[in-house]
């Protein structure tokens, strides 16, 4: 079964308009653009069905709505729903960003000349003592153009699959374990 057939409920939510919705909503029928976030989320989501919600460069002007926080929490956990936050920045200064990303079960990586601290600092609470493995599992798995590495923070992964990439069909995955 496609994504496109077990989704109902597919909600991008958005900072900036951008042309590539169109192409989009003719891919996805089901989706719903919304600018910002809803202003009721509780009438606006049915728990009946399964609902994913994208935040597409929102930190800015939502990085305080403790609305997003409840999506992570609340929301993923009891309402059907998952949630795709899209960031620039992880450790953005915001007072719920921190609850939002201890809440995140996935979190996919990928380089940013501009600022390669972001990852020491998640490798140091993730693997304190380790850092270095985690600062070499990201540059190798970036090394590509659109390389990524995924991280898998579900309570029920086991321990060596936690940090991935390529990890689509048809693709050669790579997991990533500590010396």
């Amino acid at each position: 079964m496609s994504l496109k057939e077990r989704l109902r409920g597919l909600s991008y939510c958005y900072r900036e308009y951008q042309p590539a919705f169109v192409e989009m909503s003719a891919a996805l029928p089901q989706i719903r653009f919304v600018e910002g976030l809803p202003t009721n989320l509780e009438k606006y989501l049915d728990p009946s069905y399964k609902t994913l919600i994208i935040l597409d460069d929102i930190m800015t002007s939502h990085g305080n709505d403790k609305r997003i926080t409840d999506l992570f929490s609340k929301g993923s956990h009891h309402r059907n729903i998952s949630v795709i936050y899209i960031l620039q920045n992880f450790f953005y200064g915001a007072k719920e960003t921190r609850n939002i990303t201890l809440n995140a079960h996935y979190i996919v990586l990928f380089r940013n000349p501009r600022d390669k601290s972001q990852v020491s600092s998640l490798a140091r609470q993730m693997h304190p003592g380790q850092v270095k493995f985690m600062q070499e599992a990201f540059s190798d798995a970036t090394r590509k153009p659109y390389g990524y590495l995924f991280i898998d923070l579900k309570p029920y992964t086991p321990e060596e699959y936690r940090l991935r990439t390529n990890i689509y069909p048809g693709e050669q995955q790579y997991v990533y374990l500590p010396k």
